[in-house]
């Protein structure tokens, strides 16, 4: 009774997977993606490597034995990996019968393997169009049948059923295949795996587009999931990113695409506008790119642009040809700042407003972390950002690109002095959004008159994830504002 449960199971979850070969224009699921489709709580590499009904072996009951099969052919369709097809050959031995195509002539297991090779080059899309499973002799032998309806990359459409018999044998104690048996109109299947993909470059386009449109930019909420699932589709785990928010600051991984992503549209409230277009880059890579209107939840609006640079990439050994094409550059250029204003530049104003008023108060009311926190909280912290400030009077007006030290320094120089008021503000360039705060500041030396100094803060921002933040501050030296010295 059990087993005959377990075989209800697995007709029914096996019945509902549909994958592609290569994800075409429609966007169609792989193997992985139809698996999260039937339990969307399972983890995928939980279920492809921990799930019993796929990987437990040996394979010691019928169930277990087809199961194997069903398991590793569709990772092969997908994936042609060694260590599935290596799998299967496990179970088989010098009387297993493989049978190729109408003809049925016998052939030998690494005449199986390159023929795989072959339809994983020439099926754009696979659709599983019927299972069954029959055990034989007391559940010691069982016959199994799986029928295929797959789109070629010449956009036609066969029909492929595999036949399988296995026995179980009492000395290894588990079953092993004695008949794999492909059937079909196998005549139009290249006979040589090709030079290049067999996808045109056009349809990885069309893929890209529409990935990036109905996953990554179809609205607020998307899951982190969904940007793994979008990288594991087109980048590599070597793509190099790039940031123009960060300084043009290059990394190696893909990884690092992701936690921006994740980072940027956390509060995002709709994504407008999408367009796309195609440019050469050199004689072997072609750019991406692709452009989003973004709304936030504080009425900001920005044009995100992205870029994405593609080449041919080979599979690792290079023996099976061209694999796929590849996106081996993601990056992502300066955005445009598209928030309406009544005063253009009122936002602006206002963080201008910020920063130098919260400079008086951090001297007057220092040297003290609370003192300070208002100022700080206004710049780019973390070394990812790419901070960096030049002081007079520390370390020969070289750059320091640690806040930490800049941090230390303010509160140095918030003790030195003991009162200070904002002369005034200026900006000297909207477009790049660069300010000047011009501050005066007085140390107490007792009764009587104290003189009066003179020191400003020139300041470069740059708009990060929904905010304003300064990224580069030059310090000047301490003058005399009646001399200028």
């Amino acid at each position: 009774m059990k087993l005959f449960v377990l075989f209800l199971f697995f007709y029914s979850a096996l019945a509902e997977f549909q994958f592609e070969l290569k994800n075409n224009t429609n966007g169609a699921k792989s193997l992985i993606e139809a698996m999260e489709a039937i339990d969307g709580n399972r983890n995928k590499s939980e279920y492809r490597r921990k799930s019993s009904e796929f990987e437990l072996e040996p394979p010691d009951t019928y169930t277990r034995i087809v199961n194997l099969f069903y398991g590793k052919m569709f990772y092969l369709l997908e994936k042609n990996m060694q260590d599935d097809i290596d799998t299967i050959a496990k179970y088989t031995n010098q009387d297993t019968a493989i049978l190729l195509c109408e003809d049925q002539k016998r052939s030998t297991f690494a005449e199986l393997r390159r023929f795989i090779g072959l339809l994983h080059k020439y099926f754009r899309e696979v659709k599983q169009d019927g299972l069954s499973m029959q055990p034989k002799d007391e559940q010691k032998r069982v016959e199994f049948q799986m029928r295929y309806k797959a789109k070629t990359v010449e956009n036609t459409e066969v029909i492929i059923t595999w036949h399988g018999d296995a026995k179980y044998d009492e000395n290894l104690h588990y079953f092993l295949y004695t008949k794999l048996s492909l059937t079909g109109d196998c005549t139009k299947v290249p006979d040589e795996i090709p030079d290049h993909p067999v996808q045109p470059i056009q349809n990885y386009w069309n893929r890209i587009e529409s990935n990036l449109t109905s996953l990554i930019f179809p609205g607020p909420g998307v899951k982190t999931d969904t940007y793994q699932l979008f990288i594991k589709r087109f980048l590599l785990d070597r793509t190099r990113v790039q940031f123009c928010e960060r300084g043009g600051e290059v990394m190696d991984g893909s990884k690092h695409f992701k936690s921006y992503l994740e980072t940027r549209y956390a509060s995002v409230e709709s994504f407008l506008e999408h367009s796309f277009r195609t440019e050469p880059f050199s004689s072997y890579q072609t750019d991406g790119v692709y452009t989003v209107t973004v709304t936030w939840k504080n009425g900001v609006i920005m044009k995100d642009i992205y870029r994405f640079r593609v080449e041919e990439a080979r599979e690792k050994g290079g023996d099976q040809g061209w694999k796929d094409w590849w996106a081996t550059w993601a990056i992502v250029e300066c955005p445009v700042d598209l928030t309406p204003r009544t005063d253009p530049e009122g936002q602006k104003k206002v963080f201008i407003q910020q920063v130098c008023g919260s400079i008086p108060p951090m001297i007057t009311n220092g040297p003290s972390v609370s003192s300070r926190a208002t100022f700080i909280s206004h710049f780019m912290q973390r070394e990812d950002q790419g901070f960096h400030a030049q002081i007079c009077t520390v370390n020969d007006n070289k750059p320091i690109y640690k806040f930490s030290l800049f941090e230390k320094w303010l509160s140095a120089f918030s003790t030195d002095y003991d009162y200070a008021k904002l002369y005034e503000s200026k900006v000297e360039s909207y477009q790049n959004f660069e300010f000047i705060c011009v501050v005066d500041i007085m140390q107490d030396y007792g009764p009587g008159d104290q003189p009066w100094r003179r020191i400003e803060f020139k300041m470069k921002a740059y708009f990060e994830i929904d905010k304003w933040l300064v990224k580069e501050t030059k310090i000047g030296c301490v003058t005399n504002p009646n001399n200028g010295m």
